[in-house]
């Protein structure tokens, strides 16, 4: 109770202050103040403001180690899943290109020819890539929803036809808590908008027509369709994920 009288008391100042660290934060973490970042900010303000009171000072340093062990973690996270996606999209991006190779193989010799070895190098799960220019999205599919499939990229349900085929092609995504992360920023998405499906022989071309929100046990997301369509979906709202967010796109030439 004394805690909680506190925070009420001193509530207008610390988001005062709060807004001016913003800045400062962003730059060890530019990619979005998230919750993390928040409660270290909170717990630190709280601490300049409460000198006077020893038991608060040592909660508060207490909570501050906590929020700094909560961060670096984060981070160190959220990096390797940046730089996984990029070599996984750094690869799709060079399996195409040895693709064309192959198409030309006929005007060139054989040493400037890759190996069947070196082709398997790279990752060979990428299968495509979706790109949603509203909201700055280029993310890699893998194939399946499991849990290793969705940790560092978006996953197509196998279950479903695959892009440019006729039918329902359905993808998920996690809803990250970073900025930009994923599907974190589908919500976004408005009708109308164009989706791109880039696959090692050509680009896909989607555009919204229905947004909605489901129940998670809702298998309707995957039924079949006579028109060519793109599904995703992925938990909403973000930091709860009660229910799921489905945008729903038609193929256009």
């Amino acid at each position: 109770m004394f805690l909680a009288s506190i925070l009420a008391m001193k509530m207008k100042a610390v988001h005062l202050d709060l807004l001016r660290l913003q800045d400062s934060l962003e730059l060890f973490y530019p990619m979005h103040l998230d919750l993390s970042c928040f409660y270290l900010a909170c717990i630190y303000v709280l601490v300049k403001r409460m000198k006077r009171n020893k038991f608060v000072r040592f909660l508060g340093f207490v909570l501050m180690v906590i929020g700094v062990i909560v961060i670096v973690t984060s981070i160190t996270v959220n990096t390797f899943q940046y730089l996984t996606k990029q070599e996984a999209i750094s690869s799709f991006n060079e399996a195409g290109s040895w693709e064309k190779i192959e198409d030309t193989k006929d005007i060139v010799s054989n040493e400037d020819v890759p190996s069947e070895a070196e082709k398997t190098s790279f990752d060979s799960k990428i299968n495509y890539l979706v790109r949603i220019p509203k909201i700055g999205s280029v993310e890699p599919v893998s194939e399946g929803i499991s849990k290793e499939a969705l940790a560092n990229s978006l996953g197509h349900d196998t279950s479903t036809v695959e892009p440019g085929v006729k039918g329902n092609c359905v993808i998920a995504g996690h809803r990250n808590y970073t900025f930009g992360k994923f599907f974190n920023r589908l919500d976004e998405v408005e009708i109308g908008d164009m989706i791109y499906v880039d696959t090692h022989e050509e680009t896909f071309t989607y555009k919204v027509k229905e947004i909605k929100v489901v129940e998670p046990e809702d298998v309707s997301i995957l039924e079949n369709t006579e028109e060519e369509v793109l599904t995703l979906y992925t938990c909403t709202p973000i930091y709860i994920a009660t229910h799921r967010l489905v945008v729903i796109a038609e193929r256009v030439e």
